[in-house]
């Protein structure tokens, strides 16, 4: 853990403490849990961190996002409601720009004249989890859907909620642009979605070819139906195939959009070009 609760209730960051200052009662951030932490000093082997000493009350309560290895929902449960928590208290957040036009097919990068050793200062590190928990100043991006899926999958959910994501001029917590396929449609079809790419994951029940479009569809949870669309001038960059689809677990990326041909049953759609708008989770 990276984050820890004090005795006076406020959320303290490994890093930052201070035994002078904070005092030694230190506890776990996650409201579901609150059992006695220790405070572990960086040293050159690791980074500055909180631990339970798991003997007597100081193990971690089952329902703790701390307490195993969480799955791809449980993660963006936990950092949802650990970016409140930090929020609310202050902690330190890093803002992380979000820019994946290069999976783009139909994107054309401007051409810009430099010289040849000539290094671009625009160009910025991709964020990883070292980064974070070593608190690093350095301007980081994402630029691809397989780094989103590395953060969610190694990284504490604590670390993860601390992360802003800077996309189309606008700041916003990583937890609000990442959902599952009922959540994402409950927010589009309520009028609550932002005009922003979303990060959507869930099971795929069965693939739809026809001549000029394919439909991905997922598996319908609580009457909320979510479909990936891809037409037939990307077939080329979507290379695949029903039985590497059906019955995965994937992570998408795009922007949400209403079908409302059938006012019956609503569908949410996300249109994706390629290979690339795809990681399996």
């Amino acid at each position: 853990m990276h984050s820890a609760k004090l005795s006076n209730g406020k959320v303290v960051t490994a890093l930052e403490y201070d035994e002078l200052v904070h005092g030694v009662r230190l506890f776990c951030m996650d409201m579901t849990c609150g059992v006695p932490i220790l405070h572990i000093p960086k040293s050159d082997d690791v980074t500055a961190h909180f631990r339970t000493s798991g003997r007597g009350e100081s193990i971690h309560k089952p329902t703790c996002g701390f307490a195993k290895q969480l799955t791809f929902q449980e993660t963006v449960e936990k950092v949802s409601e650990y970016q409140v928590s930090l929020r609310e208290n202050g902690v330190r957040e890093f803002v992380v720009r979000l820019n994946l036009k290069s999976i783009d097919p139909d994107y054309e990068a401007r051409e810009v004249s430099r010289e040849p050793n000539e290094k671009d200062k625009r160009d910025k590190p991709e964020l990883d989890s070292k980064a974070l928990k070593e608190s690093k100043p350095t301007p980081a991006s994402i630029s691809s859907l397989k780094s989103v899926k590395k953060l969610f999958t190694s990284t504490e959910p604590d670390l993860l909620a601390s992360i802003i994501l800077s996309v189309n001029g606008k700041r916003i917590p990583i937890s609000q642009l990442i959902k599952s396929t009922p959540d994402a449609h409950e927010t589009l079809w309520n009028n609550n979605a932002l005009d922003l790419p979303y990060f959507i994951h869930g099971k795929v029940q069965k693939v739809i070819k026809l001549t000029k479009v394919w439909y991905i569809n997922f598996e319908v949870i609580n009457q909320c139906n979510f479909t990936l669309v891809v037409f037939e001038k990307h077939f080329k960059h979507f290379t695949f195939q029903e039985d590497d689809l059906v019955g995965k677990e994937i992570l998408a990326y795009g922007y949400l959009r209403k079908n409302s041909f059938k006012p019956e049953r609503p569908v949410t759609e996300m249109l994706i070009k390629s290979n690339k708008y795809i990681e399996f989770i």
